[in-house]
């Protein structure tokens, strides 16, 4: 095969050249990951505009999880606080890497899985409080039975100590009222 002329090399870098400027590349669809990562770059960045953060799924998955943590989801429903709060490191890892398609993926994720977490939480939390309110009426109806064979300063001891018991049920410690209730039955008789 015989070599192109010298000549003709720099004509044809010449003309393509020339026709570069006339004809454009086809648009390739970039991931949101890589238009990220070029959009970071020196020269190449003034090209490419980086994808647009899920800036309204991050904060709404934010105030999710803030409300999961003022509803104590974590004691609660622990087993779905932690799969929300798995959900919601690794949400946050790919929003500050980049990776917003996937970020966007996990936030609809958190709100689903939230949602669910607080209705759980929601529903133990009512469960326990009913449970605790029919330990404490159990406990005020064999008080009401016993209570004219009872001296005053007795009376006065289990009063005191059955309204403390309904201030534990209100502050919501479960844990202490058991035991208290326990106490207060073996203490008085009840």
């Amino acid at each position: 095969m015989p070599r192109p002329k010298p000549k003709l090399i720099p004509l044809l870098l010449v003309a393509l050249l020339g026709t570069g400027f006339s004809f454009s590349l086809p648009h390739f669809q970039l991931s949101p990951y890589a238009r990220y990562r070029l959009s970071r770059l020196p020269l190449i960045g003034r090209l490419i505009k980086p994808p647009v953060p899920p800036e309204k799924e991050y904060r709404a998955a934010q105030s999710l999880m803030e409300k999961l943590r003022d509803q104590e989801a974590d004691r609660y429903a622990p087993e779905l606080y932690a799969r929300v709060e798995k959900k919601w490191e690794r949400a946050r890892t790919y929003y500050r890497t980049g990776h917003y398609d996937w970020a966007r993926i996990y936030f609809a994720q958190i709100q689903d899985l939230g949602k669910k977490t607080l209705e759980e939480a929601r529903r133990r939390r009512e469960a326990l409080k009913a449970r605790a309110y029919k330990t404490l009426n159990l406990l005020r109806q064999s008080y009401r039975k016993k209570s004219r064979t009872l001296p005053p300063e007795k009376r006065l001891q289990i009063t005191l100590a059955l309204w403390r018991l309904e201030t534990l049920i209100q502050l919501e410690d479960f844990e202490t009222f058991k035991k208290e209730a326990l106490e207060v039955r073996r203490n008085y008789g009840l």
